[in-house]
C-alpha cells in the first residue's frame, strides 16, 4: 500500500491527523506521544504509513519514523494484539524503552501501559524478544544486550530496583542510564549501585 504520505497537516488531535496532498485529505491514526512532536497545523509533514485492512474497516496508521512503523507492524502480528493496542504500546513508551523492556522481559513496565495485562505482556516478550533484539542491533543499540549473560544481569538488576520500591519504568531507565556509562559486561552489584545513582 502506502510507504509514506507527504503533505500539509490540516488537522491534528492526540489520536489522529489529516494530511492533505494534491487535494486529497488522508486520515491517519497516530501514537499518543507523536502528537506533541507534530508541527503546527498548516505545516508540511511526512508520515510513514501502515495500512490495516479488516473485514469491517480499512485504516491507515501514521508514524514519524520508519522504526515506529516497523515495530507497529511487528506488534500487530502478535496474537491478541490489534492496531489499537499496538498504538497504545507505542504511544505510552518511547520506542527505545519499549524495545528494551521487551528484550529484558520487563513485563511490569509493559503492564503499566493502559489496556496491557500480564498475559499480553508475557506474550509480547515471548514472541518479539528475538525480533526486537535484531531490530535494536540494526538501529545501533549502545547497550550490552547481545550476550545472554548481560540480559540476565540486566533483568536481575531491574527486578532488584523494583523490589526496592522503584517504579518499573523508572528502574528500567536507571539501568539504561547506568549501562550507558560502561562498555564492559556489568556485574550485578555494580550495576545496581550505578543505577541507584542515576535515579
Amino acid at each position: 500500500m502506502f510507504e509514506y504520505i507527504k503533505g500539509t497537516l490540516t488537522e491534528a488531535t492526540p489520536s489522529k491527523v489529516t494530511l492533505e496532498t494534491h487535494g486529497v485529505g488522508y486520515l491517519l491514526f497516530i501514537p499518543l506521544n507523536n502528537y506533541a512532536k507534530l508541527p503546527k497545523v498548516g505545516s508540511p509533514l511526512t508520515l510513514y504509513v501502515s495500512t490495516v485492512i479488516r473485514e469491517d474497516s480499512h485504516k491507515n496508521y501514521g508514524f514519524l519514523t520508519t522504526d515506529q512503523r516497523d515495530l507497529f507492524e511487528s506488534l500487530i502480528e502478535v496474537s491478541g494484539i490489534g492496531p489499537k493496542t499496538a498504538l497504545a504500546l507505542l504511544g505510552h513508551m518511547e520506542i527505545n524503552d519499549l524495545q528494551f523492556a521487551i528484550v529484558q522481559g520487563n513485563t511490569p513496565a509493559i503492564c503499566k501501559i493502559p489496556g496491557i495485562g500480564k498475559k499480553t505482556a508475557e506474550r509480547l516478550v515471548i514472541e518479539l524478544r528475538d525480533k526486537v533484539k535484531k531490530f535494536g542491533d540494526k538501529s545501533g543499540s549502545d547497550h550490552p544486550l547481545s550476550s545472554s549473560g548481560g540480559q540476565g544481569v540486566i533483568g536481575d538488576a531491574i527486578s532488584a530496583l523494583v523490589n526496592l520500591g522503584y517504579n518499573p519504568v523508572q528502574a528500567q531507565k536507571a539501568i539504561k542510564a547506568a549501562l550507558g556509562k560502561s562498555e564492559e559486561e556489568p556485574e550485578l552489584a555494580k550495576l545496581i549501585t550505578s543505577a541507584l545513582r542515576c535515579i
